[in-house]
């Protein structure tokens, strides 16, 4: 199958900053005659032109310019511009690992998940993507849940690593300054060549921001993987603060990062091809305070709640005598060790009468990601691609 041909797969099943031109200037210059106009015929014939007063007009389109922009500009108290509390998201618990977490998750699909992008990941990333080559992985899942970053050549870096070499990654776009473009640089020779063929899902969320969104953003925009989960911050890079005489300030975004063929991330985000709903707060303890004790494996294999037995089967118990137990509890310990002997499968209910009952995966992004991934691997599989 050709390098895109499994997103076209899937896609079949599944389900400003900036000048202007001198053309559009001329159009430009006659709207701004008609609004001129406008405003003098409003003060020469509304009912109350008393109240069409100069500051009035100045004030109306302030706001309109704010509203029209959206996330690129605020207009802020001093105290708000101080504590940041209208830009700023909730801090994320800091990494000093340049990799998060990775694993293989049985049988055969490749995990990384990423906290923070700096020089030291792109190194540490290597070594790993040749253990998934010798383990002969047949998919991956690049997690940048709660990922962030500013080291944007290293994001580009990272990228490179699933794409050919030479391709443009993403821009990085200036108010002030030219701009600067990214690309993929050649991978060492270390790196698996068909990493830019197998299948990649990129898990996102509305904490992935800076590099870490640049770096999805880029994959998604190249055709070169599928997001799931929910909608990115859609932040801009830059930003600058300006005090007005009034004492408030202005804070207007100033750089923002272009994605190839004409991908936007800022202000709106970028939008998961297979969106996932999940509670914020059991998404954040699942993915930063999972047991490193539990394997990914087991952690999406639904698990039986252990049956809790009366005063009276106890004493039958100890007495000897059978005690019926029903279906086998999968507990915590069998699913580490993997030696259990039920293996519920996923969707599974507790018989009728039974005081156990399936736990849900919590991971539920990850758990989709993966049911694709297989997927895909059984229809390639059929074709004998």
């Amino acid at each position: 199958m050709k390098k895109t041909g499994w997103i076209l797969l899937l896609c079949g099943l599944a389900v400003g900053i900036g000048g202007i031109t001198p053309a559009r200037a001329a159009t430009n210059d006659v709207e701004l005659h008609q609004t001129t106009a406008i405003i003098n015929l409003l003060k020469s014939h509304y009912v109350d032109r008393d109240k069409l007063d100069q500051k009035l007009l100045n004030d109306a389109t302030v706001d309109g310019l704010v509203q029209a922009l959206g996330r690129g500009v605020q207009i802020l108290t001093p105290e708000q511009a101080e504590s940041n509390a209208l830009t700023v998201a909730e801090s994320i618990p800091a990494t000093r690992e340049p990799l998060a977490r990775v694993e293989v998750i049985e049988p055969d699909i490749g995990y990384i998940r990423l906290a923070d992008i700096s020089e030291n990941t792109v190194t540490a990333l290597d070594a790993e993507l040749k253990k998934f080559s010798d383990a002969k992985v047949v998919g991956y899942v690049l997690d940048l849940r709660f990922a962030d970053g500013t080291n944007y050549p290293a994001a580009a870096d990272v990228a490179g690593r699933f794409l050919a070499s030479k391709q443009e990654v993403f821009t990085l776009k200036q108010s002030a300054g030219p701009s600067k473009e990214f690309r993929a640089v050649d991978a060492p020779q270390a790196v698996p060549a068909e990493l830019s063929d197998e299948p990649l899902m990129v898990l996102i969320n509305a904490r992935t921001r800076g590099s870490a969104e640049a770096l999805a953003g880029a994959l998604h925009a190249l055709d070169r993987a599928i997001l799931v989960g929910g909608k990115t911050d859609g932040s801009a890079m830059a930003w600058d603060d300006i005090k007005l005489e009034d004492g408030r300030v202005l804070r207007v975004a100033t750089a923002k990062i272009e994605l190839p063929k004409g991908g936007q991330i800022f202000p709106g985000g970028l939008t998961p091809d297979i969106p996932v709903k999940i509670d914020p707060k059991v998404e954040q303890d699942t993915v930063l305070n999972s047991s490193t004790n539990l394997t990914l494996t087991a952690s999406l294999r639904p698990r039986e709640a252990a049956k809790a037995l009366s005063e009276a089967a106890l004493v039958k118990a100890f007495r000897g005598e059978p005690v019926d137990m029903g279906t086998p509890a999968l507990t915590n310990d069998a699913a580490i060790t993997n030696k259990s002997t039920t293996n519920p499968e996923p969707g599974a209910t507790a018989p009728a009468g039974d005081e156990g009952a399936i736990s849900e995966v919590h991971d539920v992004v990850l758990q989709r990601a993966v049911d694709i991934l297989k997927g895909i691997h059984v229809l390639m599989s059929s074709r004998g691609e």
